[in-house]
């Protein structure tokens, strides 16, 4: 069924929303995580150095995959990818292990990022219409960036209260965040394979 090219670009700026605001969710439980099981600074820097930094040290390299390769195809991807990662995360348990799989996670998704954000021009037929898809996705990301942490703060709240929770409720409250996270990054994916038109 073809679709009009402004429900294609709703559909896109619908997958950066569930994709970033999972991911701030995710890395919200990451970070108060580490910094429970640790109090060490250092951890906390390289939990968000290599979570929320990733897009300013690899921004560039991921780019250049949506210029080599169908975009459509990379997203795609780099969505299902993301997902594993954090899938994985649901089981994990060291603080070291965390950071290196949500490092994963911010690696694998950075090319969807990218390469929604160069598709846009092609996915629309008018250039007057350009100005708007461009404003809609812009939307779809900062909405994700703003409501994501807060979700992500209020399950861990919920789900591990206290000023001083257990391991136990720490572990169950993250691994319910990331896997629910996972959850997201597939419902972003088939969002995405519902995006039809042309991506080179």
């Amino acid at each position: 069924m073809n679709r009009s090219p402004r429900s294609n670009v709703r559909r896109l700026a619908l997958g950066r929303l569930i994709s970033i605001a999972g991911g701030g969710a995710a890395y919200a439980a990451l970070n108060f995580t580490v910094w429970e099981r640790t109090g060490s600074p250092f951890m906390q820097a390289m939990s968000l150095l290599l979570t929320f930094g990733v897009i300013g040290l690899l921004g560039p390299f991921a780019g250049a995959l949506g210029d080599r390769f169908d975009r459509r195809r990379v997203m795609i991807w780099s969505e299902a990818a993301a997902a594993l990662f954090f899938a994985a995360m649901v089981f994990a348990r060291s603080p070291e292990v965390l950071i290196a799989l949500a490092f994963g996670s911010a690696v694998a998704e950075l090319p969807f990022f990218m390469a929604s954000r160069a598709a846009i021009p092609s996915l629309v037929e008018r250039p007057e219409d350009l100005s708007w898809a461009n404003s809609l996705v812009s939307m779809g990301s900062h909405a994700g960036i703003a409501v994501g942490p807060v979700l992500g703060g209020l399950a861990i709240a919920w789900l591990a209260p206290g000023s001083d929770p257990t391991d136990g409720q720490l572990y169950a409250a993250g691994a319910l965040v990331f896997g629910l996270n996972a959850v997201t990054f597939m419902i972003s994916l088939l969002v995405t394979l519902t995006v039809k038109g042309r991506f080179q």
